[in-house]
């Protein structure tokens, strides 16, 4: 078992990436499609608006994957990572209409006290392990350090999953107005990696063509 774990640890993180952009895009997919079809069901804005931020979050680290595989910085990376900026901004123009929606229209679920305890604690693992991702970008290819900031992102959602569940059996006064607030804090939140992703992308972009402007002879080996 051990020696399981020290090959699984041996493996670059690019490759591990690889795996988990296309897993994660497959499991968004699925939560798609199910919020999609439950939504629409029960006329829940709430989980459409949710699903299609989940599908634009799986796609973010698609992006990830699909250019890791080439191995090479480029142009095409750039725009990759330009794209994942702008798409992570949009999916939190759903998630801030979601939790404006959640503050008028609140739902009346309740959590078991233990089920929420042990989601708060998960989203504190969560939040610290995306923090210790993002703190070890330093010096990786700018994908990592966009797939890395995108989990940083979404563990806020687990933050805002662990109030509502602790809120919903404390019995606390206007608990749907901190639930709709924490989530328009959050989704802010990614609002702002997506465009420092897209601000950063830029700036990357410019400077590789300033490049490409002070010595066109080595394009032909950046961009194969």
């Amino acid at each position: 078992m051990w020696n399981l774990i020290k090959k699984f640890r041996s493996i670059p993180e690019e490759k591990k990436i690889i795996v988990y952009g296309k897993l994660a895009f497959f499991k968004n997919l699925f939560y798609f499609l199910f919020k999609i079809l439950v939504g629409v069901y029960f006329r829940s804005w709430f989980l459409i608006a949710i699903a299609i931020y989940s599908l634009f979050i799986g796609y973010v680290k698609n992006n990830c994957s699909s250019g890791l595989r080439k191995n090479k910085e480029n142009i095409k990376d750039i725009h990759a990572y330009i794209r994942g900026g702008v798409v992570l901004a949009i999916s939190s123009v759903f998630y801030i209409v979601y939790s404006v929606f959640s503050i008028y229209y609140p739902s009346n679920f309740e959590y078991n006290m233990i089920i929420a305890i042990a989601i708060a604690a998960f989203a504190t693992y969560s939040i610290a392990m995306s923090i210790v991702g993002v703190c070890k970008t330093r010096g990786k290819t700018m994908l990592i350090k966009e797939y890395k900031l995108t989990n940083f992102a979404t563990a806020f959602n687990n933050l805002v999953l662990a109030q509502i569940a602790l809120l919903s059996f404390t019995a606390t006064e206007n608990a749907a107005f901190y639930n709709g607030l924490i989530g328009i804090c959050v989704g802010v939140i990614i609002f702002g990696i997506g465009l420092y992703l897209m601000i950063d992308g830029l700036v990357k972009k410019h400077r590789y063509y300033q490049i490409i402007k002070d010595y066109p002879e080595i394009k032909k080996y950046i961009d194969n």
